[in-house]
């Protein structure tokens, strides 16, 4: 392994001076395994894995499993997150309260971990735009919410500063900001080689940027969850202290179990959380919440005509298959989504936000027949009159592999399972059988 940068060894010792040897020796020690469950599907943990203390639906696994080959990670089970970055929701069940229907953003979301505990957490009682700058993240965060299966989210993919512009004021907004990425050292060897003593003030000066472009779009009173992984200070207290000073914002506290063992700061008007290497068996992690005392410009862009209603001919071709009509929308793609926005919203927020998908996508009508989208066969909160077809272990695989599942069933579109969790779909013609699972998402690798 390579050894820990000189500079950030000595700023350690500086910084945590009673705990440094255990600190740094720890950053050497293997990374655990952790996941995050998919209680909407019923999913379950592993029987020999433990509870995270700070999460209801974590666990820390004894092993590393291969992820890719297993059929549960694709139909949305769980998803594999660092377990210290899932304390998102323990804050966010003390700083939010769900009086009424909360809209919440997640500026830089990609993978989609947080995402995902955002949008349980809003589950049936909110709204989740999960935005993404770099292009090829935001698919990969439209993956992760697929799989999920998700219904109350949106993903955008788009600058800070256009998120501040939008006519949309959120009353939660996560930042997990871009870093130096000190708190992957146990977890990303490589990451050792790419920092440098002058990586933190170089982020702080790029956190702050988003921040100040973001910012005029949390309400007033709306709730800022600010999170890093790195110890840095600059990047860390650094930043709240000048979310502070502008006199915008008021510090929030909320209880910490102390057998958790993490790291309590509450310093000139500082409160926050750092997950230290040598504390828990998760990786380095800071987070804060603020509240916003003042109020927000407002403004009033005019709606672009992005999204269109869904023809009463195309609604009873949808019913006909056994879906619901309601919250239905015409997506530039001419794909049919189920949003949680209305029509007339995601025309206001298409009006300075490029929306890459607007709630769950249903699929699209072809010559008077519809043709369902993978997203339907995942999605939480359908109702179906038949079961899906179950496969085993090796004809899971198979199917994830894109290869023709060897199934009997009447003709038409039809959902295969492994062990009732649904992964998609196939169509049944005659003797045929077409697998339609996403050519990109296939598993690749070989057993």
């Amino acid at each position: 392994m390579q050894p820990l940068p000189s500079d950030f060894i000595q700023r350690i010792n500086r910084q945590f001076p009673s705990e440094a040897g255990e600190f740094i020796a720890a950053l050497d020690t293997p990374a655990r395994a952790s996941i995050r469950i998919n209680t909407a599907k019923s999913a379950a943990p592993p029987s020999d894995a433990s509870p995270i203390l700070w999460n209801d639906e974590g666990y820390m696994l004894t092993s590393r499993p291969r992820y890719t080959l297993d059929p549960k990670l694709h139909a949305g089970c769980y998803y594999p997150q660092e377990s210290s970055s899932m304390v998102l929701q323990w804050v966010l069940s003390h700083c939010v309260t769900q009086q009424h229907a909360i809209d919440a953003i997640d500026v830089c979301a990609a993978p989609g971990g947080k995402s995902l505990i955002l949008a349980d957490f809003l589950r049936n009682r909110g709204r989740l735009v999960s935005n993404e700058i770099v292009r090829t993240r935001a698919h990969v965060l439209q993956e992760v919410l697929v799989k999920w299966g998700a219904p109350n989210a949106v993903v955008t993919h788009n600058r800070p500063a256009d998120i501040g512009q939008s006519a949309l004021h959120f009353d939660v907004m996560l930042v997990d900001a871009p870093c130096s990425g000190e708190g992957m050292f146990r977890k990303d060897p490589d990451s050792r080689s790419e920092w440098s003593s002058h990586s933190a003030n170089a982020c702080s000066q790029r956190q702050m940027e988003i921040l100040n472009d973001v910012l005029p779009a949390l309400k007033q009173n709306g709730v800022l969850i600010y999170s890093t992984c790195t110890f840095a200070p600059e990047e860390n207290e650094g930043v709240i202290r000048e979310l502070l000073a502008t006199g915008d914002f008021e510090i929030m506290r909320w209880p910490v179990p102390t057998e958790w063992n993490v790291d309590v700061m509450d310093k000139d008007g500082i409160f926050a959380m750092r997950f230290l290497p040598h504390r828990v068996p998760g990786e380095g992690f800071f987070i804060a919440a603020l509240r916003r005392i003042t109020a927000p410009s407002t403004r009033r862009p005019k709606p672009k005509a992005i999204f269109a209603s869904v023809s009463a001919a195309d609604c009873r071709t949808i019913a006909e298959f056994g879906l619901s009509t309601e919250g239905l929308v015409l997506g530039p793609d001419a794909e049919v989504y189920r949003s949680p926005f209305t029509l007339s919203e995601l025309n206001v927020l298409a009006s300075n936000l490029y929306i890459l998908q607007c709630g769950i996508q249903l699929g699209r009508i072809v010559r008077s027949q519809f043709i369902p989208s993978h997203a339907l066969a995942l999605a939480q909160g359908e109702h179906w009159k038949s079961a899906p077809i179950e496969l085993d272990e090796q004809h899971a695989i198979a199917y994830l592999r894109g290869e023709t599942p060897g199934v009997q069933s009447a003709d038409g579109w039809q959902r295969v399972a492994f062990l009732g969790y649904t992964l998609g779909w196939v169509k049944v013609i005659g003797n045929r059988v077409n697998n339609y699972y996403p050519k990109e998402w296939r598993i690749k690798i070989k057993e």
